[in-house]
């Protein structure tokens, strides 16, 4: 039995005409796998991990939720909302988090190709964030290069936390919303330094030293990142 997802209220997303929206259910295996697949065409690997069907039937059966766009018959958007997590995934040490705060993973997302373009990647997020448990700690992960993925996720209210090595090696950035921590301010944020992609290393330390990911750089594929509350620009 399918359940409706009412409509998300956040203005950073207009939802895309003719479509319903719906959690997808275990039947929905094989629809959803051949969206993974066809949303991968032409990714590197080192952008975009292949999940397999293992893991996708996983989801369906429990480790989290799932939230589908339909056009008539046809998925053409879903993103993943997960709440089971492995240690190695828990983003909790990484933020200063105590081990019984609640969080949740945006643990991936595909759009059809030819329903690119039209804010799907945006509302997927807003939708997952108003189904997420109240208080929750949302987080993600995305490649730097991948910068669809992240600049979305910072118009939502994330904030690049961490870069990570992971998925084999790979570089990732750990973005997280936290509904009872301040963003960053207007005069932070004007006090922060842009750092191209180029320069990872970087990037790194300075987030490893409380700065964070608040905006895109001025430059293509650079990242703002604001200062702690209270350090030096």
């Amino acid at each position: 039995m399918s359940t409706p997802i009412s409509p998300s209220t956040s203005p950073a997303a207009p939802t895309p005409p003719a479509l319903a929206w719906r959690l997808l259910q275990p039947a929905d295996l094989d629809t959803m796998e051949v969206l993974h697949r066809l949303s991968l065409a032409g990714m590197a690997a080192h952008t975009v991990k292949a999940e397999s069907r293992d893991f996708l039937a996983s989801l369906l059966q429990g480790r989290g939720q799932v939230i589908g766009a339909w056009a008539g018959q046809a998925l053409v958007a879903y993103g993943v909302l997960q709440h089971d997590l492995l240690p190695e995934d828990d983003p909790r040490p990484h933020l200063g988090l105590p081990a019984d705060r609640p969080v949740a993973k945006l643990a991936g997302a595909a759009v059809a190709p030819d329903w690119r373009g039209q804010h799907l990647q945006r509302t997927l997020i807003a939708r997952r964030m108003a189904q997420a448990q109240p208080g929750a700690v949302l987080f993600a992960t995305a490649a730097p290069d991948n910068t669809a993925s992240w600049h979305n996720l910072l118009a939502c209210g994330f904030a690049v936390r961490a870069l990570e090595y992971r998925y084999g090696g790979f570089a990732r950035y750990l973005l997280a919303h936290d509904p009872a921590a301040r963003a960053a301010g207007p005069a932070l944020a004007a006090s922060g330094l842009d750092v191209p992609s180029s320069d990872l290393p970087r990037q790194q330390a300075l987030l490893h030293a409380g700065w964070r990911g608040v905006a895109p750089g001025s430059t293509a594929g650079s990242l703002h990142l604001a200062p702690p509350p209270g350090g030096a620009a």
